[in-house]
């Protein structure tokens, strides 16, 4: 308590020294000021109206600038309107062209103010059209004469220099209430004439800020002209003194060629002398004149300033040294405050910093606000895009367990409120060859590069207003903002725009192929499913376009949504290919299916080949038993290629390599020479190990083999010159000689066991085989024939 004390009694508070400081000064110069404000105001207003002319000149020349800019952008964003060049190049009249012109004119009226009318002039047809009135007429019959005859003139056309054209001027007042820009197409026709935009703008704009300036002015003193070249009042803002005699007003605007410009000159107009300021320093080298009566301005100047000179030296001296003397004892603290905040320590020594209680206050809690903003900017780092990212992944995939209102409350407080109540376009980015994406990096490599590209999409898009966020590991998904836009057209151009420069700059920096699709516009959170996985289909057509493609919307007019089926004549030809060994045979009847099926959509491809793979194998394997071998592992690889593949050229080297592999293991065990030999001894084998099945025959050994059973049962007799029959007959008559030799077993027990039937058949072949009957056997063998009873 001690301590606290102290530093309080020997604590100056900073809010008193500078209350003191401030309060002196502002005596002194209030008093000061005060004094000498009688003597200064002829001198202040004298240079106020100097300066006050000057800027309502400069604010005109401005406004001619101004008039100017609007009137060529006006007429270069017709021109660039494509009913506007059809209306301008007709050859015959056409109703729809000329209506479609006159409503872009109008839509282009709606943020132009200041334009009084535009006129379309067909050199060609010699034909007119007018915004103002809408009538379309020839140049004879048309209602501006002034501006029909300067058109149809060949010597004006050619010297005409781009400067506006008084063409008509008010009697009454002799000023101009139009004045046009005339905007000519390159070229010219056969008669020497050019087609031409004619925009016609309010001289009344020339002046319009003016004017607003003196209407909050009681009784304005200054009157201000706009004058062309040839003495015409374009616009004018008068003070009473002009407005009563407008034949002063002509006077002056004739004397606008006799100033040529000068800043400030007195003329005596009426009797009456004025301080006229001019300046013809613009484009169109117009006169802008502003008017003052001298006797308003000159009354008592010189003793005023004199006065005024005096007092504004010893107002100078005075406050200079206060505020010398201030200056000092402010810099020590705002010094401080300036090191700290730039991270420097604070120099303490200074009785200002050290010895004043609220100072120490403001470093201790800059000293805070510095380390909690930089916690916070951490935090906001590392949860921000987080927190983004689930909660729009979970709109997307319609996983969101929250409510409603929740889900708003979550929107608002991450300024996404748009997504609820504007317009919407998604756009869908797809990591092409992700399988090698996948192989070639670590996972951490992985999510590096995912928040690179959303990086990346985020600075293009710096002007777009949308969000950026990855969704599956190999998709990105932009909502974008289009709150402005009324039509799809008018978004697309951009849209696509934009993805191009994504594609470009993904692939520059980080080596990374995109391929890209984007919606339709829509409007609701309700949508947003939906419209994910439409894109999420739509990117599929990548198969058919190839990596780095970008789809729109329309390309799904253009896919064929029949089933699609290969021809059985094709078919029974690829398999005729594979088994003669013919590859390039082979694939060019591949290549006459692919044509067609590439047409189709991603999922009746994929089935449609995975078909075609299996008619060829099993057509083949029904016909070459042999390259059964090692044959599974080839198929689980090439399923696995075909999973991976993501445009149509991996499907084609899927199948070409499958067609490949497939017609070297044919052409391989034609030209082996035991390739039969090995099938015979696989149908030996298949008899040694189940003749006592009762079931063996030709069909259980061809279904093993799974061949056809009339091309086993060829091959088994060509190749050892009996039938399979035959052959499983006598192997059983040798195993049954075998165990009546060495086994004690019954006879009917051996019959049973080697695979036979004992019935009158089985007699009559046992005979026929051996030459003698059963019993006759047995008795030479020294057995009991008892046992067979």
């Amino acid at each position: 308590m001690k301590l606290s004390n102290k530093t309080r009694k020997g604590s100056t508070s900073f809010l008193r020294k500078s209350f003191f400081s401030f309060l002196i000064i502002s005596i002194i110069v209030t008093v000061l000021l005060t004094s000498s404000l009688t003597f200064t105001y002829l001198h202040n207003t004298n240079s106020l109206i100097s300066r006050y002319n000057e800027k309502l000149i400069a604010q005109s020349n401005y406004s001619i600038t101004y008039l100017d800019e609007t009137a060529k952008k006006l007429g270069n964003a017709l021109y660039s309107d494509k009913y506007i060049i059809e209306f301008l190049n007709l050859k015959e009249t056409d109703e729809f062209v000329e209506l479609w012109a006159s409503r872009v004119i109008d839509n282009h009226f709606l943020t132009l103010q200041d334009i009084d009318s535009v006129y379309l002039y067909n050199a060609g047809m010699d034909l007119f059209y007018s915004s103002r009135s809408g009538e379309r007429r020839s140049a004879s019959a048309f209602s501006d004469q002034d501006i029909a005859k300067i058109l149809t003139d060949k010597n004006f056309v050619a010297d005409y220099l781009g400067r506006p054209i008084v063409a008509s001027v008010d009697e009454a007042t002799q000023s101009a209430n139009v004045c046009s820009y005339i905007l000519f197409e390159p070229g010219t026709t056969a008669s020497g004439l050019k087609n031409a935009i004619v925009v016609n703008i309010r001289t009344e704009a020339l002046t319009k800020s003016i004017r607003a300036i003196n209407s909050s002015d009681s009784v304005p003193d200054t009157s201000f002209l706009v004058v062309d070249s040839n003495g015409s009042i374009l616009s004018m803002a008068l003070s009473p003194d002009f407005a009563h005699d407008m034949s002063e007003v002509r006077t002056l605007g004739r004397k606008a060629q006799e100033l040529d410009g000068i800043v400030n000159q007195v003329q005596k107009i009426g009797g009456i002398s004025y301080l006229v300021s001019s300046s013809k320093s613009n484009a169109n080298n117009w006169y802008i004149m502003g008017v003052t009566p001298v006797k308003k301005i000159f009354k008592d100047v010189i003793t005023e300033s004199i006065v005024s000179g005096g007092i504004g030296v010893a107002v100078f001296i005075v406050c200079a040294v206060i505020c010398l003397f201030l200056a000092r004892r402010l810099n020590n603290p705002i010094q401080a405050i300036t090191k700290f905040i730039n991270g420097e320590a604070p120099e303490k020594s200074d009785p200002l910093v050290s010895d004043t209680a609220e100072f120490q206050v403001i470093l201790s809690v800059f000293e805070s606000m510095k380390e909690q903003n930089l916690q916070l900017d951490t935090i906001m780092r590392e949860t921000g895009y987080a927190v983004k990212q689930d909660l729009l992944n979970s709109l997307l995939n319609e996983r969101s367990t929250y409510s409603m209102n929740t889900i708003l409350n979550k929107l608002h407080d991450l300024d996404l409120n748009y997504i609820v109540s504007n317009q919407l376009c998604m756009c869908l980015f797809k990591i092409d060859n992700y399988s090698v994406f996948m192989s070639g990096n670590s996972q951490e490599e992985r999510l590096a590069l995912r928040y690179a590209i959303v990086n990346i999409a985020a600075e293009v898009a710096e002007e777009i207003p949308c969000e950026i966020f990855s969704c599956d590991s190999d998709k990105f998904v932009v909502l974008v903002d289009c709150a402005e836009v009324t039509q799809f057209k008018l978004v697309q151009e951009k849209i696509e725009e934009y993805l191009r420069e994504v594609q470009v700059k993904t692939q520059q920096f980080i080596h990374i192929s995109l391929s890209m699709t984007y919606s339709t516009l829509f409007k609701g959170m309700e949508h947003l499913p939906s419209m994910y996985n439409n894109l999420k289909g739509s990117i599929q057509l990548k198969i058919r376009y190839g990596h780095g493609c970008i789809i729109s919307p329309y390309m799904m007019d253009e896919i064929n949504m029949d089933d699609f089926h290969v021809p059985v004549k094709k078919e029974e030809q690829l398999i005729e290919k594979v088994l003669e060994g013919d590859i390039e045979g082979a694939i060019v009847i591949y290549q006459s299916i692919n044509n067609k099926l590439y047409t189709c959509s991603y999922n009746e491809i994929i089935s449609c080949i995975i078909h075609l793979i299996y008619c060829i194998y099993s057509g083949v394997f029904s016909k070459m038993p042999a390259i059964k071998d090692n044959q599974d592992l080839f198929l689980q690889d090439l399923l696995h290629n075909l999973h991976d593949a993501e445009v149509n050229t991996d499907i084609d080297d899927v199948m070409n390599t499958f067609l490949t592999k497939l017609c070297s293991k044919v052409m391989l065990f034609k030209n082996t020479s035991n390739s039969n030999d090995y099938l015979i001894q696989r149908i030996i084998g298949i008899v040694e190990q189940e003749y006592s099945n009762t079931g063996l025959c030709l069909s259980s050994i061809a279904e093993k083999l799974r061949m056809s059973p009339n091309y086993v049962g060829r091959l088994f007799k060509t190749s050892n010159g009996q039938s399979i029959a035959q052959y499983i007959f006598d192997f059983r008559m040798q195993k049954l000689d075998d165990n009546m030799h060495n086994s004690q077993l019954p006879l009917s027990a051996i019959i049973e066991m080697v695979g036979l039937e004992r019935n009158n058949y089985f007699y009559t072949r046992f005979k026929k085989h051996f030459g003698k009957s059963l019993s006759e056997y047995r008795l030479q063998l020294g057995q009991d024939s008892n046992d067979d009873d």
